[in-house]
């Protein structure tokens, strides 16, 4: 389900375009993300179904997971350089 939400959100960022310049279809996407992470979506448009019919407060779940793992590197790094400029005073 968290590729689903990963796909469904790049998606509607129509950030992502094929080779004609277009957004590609659910379909087409998922088959790319199948190929390019070795899985099965099974049905792409029932594991968007199932994402939309989440409560809100759960309907980004990975999203946020990655956000928060994101922001735990980004601290400790800047931890990391802090303390190195500290060292050179």
């Amino acid at each position: 389900m968290g590729m689903a939400e990963i796909l469904t959100s790049l998606s509607l960022l129509e950030g992502i375009n094929d080779n004609t310049g277009k957004n590609p279809d659910a379909i087409a996407f998922a088959e790319t993300f199948e190929q390019a992470f070795g899985f099965g979506f099974n049905d792409i448009y029932d594991r968007q179904y199932d994402l939309f019919r989440r409560k809100p407060c759960n309907l980004t779940k990975t999203l946020d997971a990655m956000r928060t793992a994101l922001m735990k590197e980004y601290k400790r790094r800047k931890s990391q350089r802090d303390k190195k400029e500290n060292e050179k005073r």
